[in-house]
């Protein structure tokens, strides 16, 4: 199982479906114990839309007859309780001196059970028995008794088996929760590797914020940021960028985007120093590099696709193998030591990037989808 993406949120693995279907085995037969020999026909009270699996897969496991009646009560707005319920859609026919079992996919605030009970009661419901498939203990505040629970949860936002994020998610077998583990990516590569090619296909696969250094820079001296004025001050005076204020830059960066997954870094860190501030940066709220991508090709392959890249755009001198030498050798001496670094910590991945760019992308992703 791999991490499923709906809109513009990552879910990570959860709940098997072979969990779920030994706990809705569990369920069935209290449920079949305590209606055994039944000949008064319940009413299993299906809650729209989350239950509908639950609901499914419970009924065939019941060994008394049952009618089925649907109802739509919500209380979510996207991946938040509102703590409101409002009926959408209500029974169809009467519940008058029936026995009622209620089929819910979740309960968390309880909210919707309380409403439930009331509606039920004032349809002259006989008897009302709650079944939930999942119940977050935690955020469970009601003095109604859940009669029949097949699993307890954290309370966390899931999707999959009938529950759904913006109602996306419900067809998964399995239950999914919430990614909030912010993921931070390092591309490495030399020059005519791809690399800007393949980061746009990261970025949007895996809802990634790309942070290039060079384009960081230009952007914060656009903006006439505190930081963007230093370094426009200091590049002005022919001077180097000191690492304190890329930093700064990142960091900052970390701070004020949101609605992204995690961060692809390019171009950072480019140093030892650089490595070593980043991990700090990141332990201060709890985080970690997750991988290094390093996409790797033979330094032939590079001469040949720097020449090819030169002549089209007209820059005779790029194309000259001096040159090309001297770029090979000073991406090398540069990144061996950061290879190393990484290495050590378990965090480097080197990608094989000869093949197409689909083949490429795919082990990219491949090796992604395992981090």
């Amino acid at each position: 199982m791999s991490n499923v993406r709906l809109f513009d949120k990552s879910f990570k693995p959860f709940i098997t479906n072979e969990r779920l279907e030994k706990a809705i085995d569990n369920v069935a037969e209290k449920i079949n114990h305590d209606f055994n020999g039944c000949t008064d026909c319940p009413v299993l009270l299906c809650v729209l839309n989350g239950s509908l699996m639950f609901t499914s897969e419970l009924m065939k496991r019941l060994s008394f007859n049952c009618e089925l009646i649907c109802i739509k009560l919500s209380s979510y707005d996207g991946t938040h309780t509102t703590g409101k319920v409002r009926e959408t859609m209500g029974l169809t026919r009467s519940i008058e001196g029936k026995r009622v079992i209620v089929v819910e996919d979740i309960v968390d605030s309880g909210n919707t059970i309380v409403e439930l009970k009331e509606i039920l009661k004032e349809k002259g419901a006989a008897e009302t028995k709650i079944c939930t498939m999942l119940l977050k203990p935690a955020s469970y505040t009601k003095d109604v008794k859940l009669d029949y629970v097949a699993m307890e949860i954290p309370d966390d936002f899931i999707v999959g088996f009938g529950l759904d994020y913006n109602e996306l998610g419900r067809n998964l077998k399995d239950i999914y929760v919430l990614d909030t583990d912010m993921k931070y990516f390092i591309l490495f590569g030399p020059p005519g590797a791809g690399k800007g090619t393949q980061a746009s296909a990261m970025v949007e696969k895996y809802n990634l914020c790309h942070i290039s250094t060079g384009e960081l820079l230009r952007g914060e001296i656009a903006k006439g940021t505190e930081l963007g004025l230093k370094a426009k001050a200091l590049i002005d005076a022919g001077e180097l960028v000191p690492d304190e204020v890329v930093e700064g830059m990142i960091e900052n960066k970390f701070k004020t985007v949101t609605g992204v997954s995690g961060f692809l870094l390019d171009g950072f860190p480019r140093t030892i120093a650089q490595a070593e501030a980043l991990d700090r940066m990141l332990a201060k709220n709890g985080g970690a590099v997750t991988s290094v991508v390093s996409i790797m090709i033979p330094d032939s392959m590079i001469k040949e696709r720097i020449k090819h890249r030169a002549a089209i755009e007209g820059r005779a001198d790029d194309a000259k193998d001096e040159t090309i030498n001297n770029r090979i050798k000073t991406y090398h001496e540069k990144t061996e030591p950061l290879v190393e670094y990484y290495k050590k910590a378990g965090k480097y991945e080197e990608i094989d990037g000869t093949g197409t760019i689909e083949e490429v992308r795919g082990r990219i992703f491949t090796m992604m989808d395992k981090s």
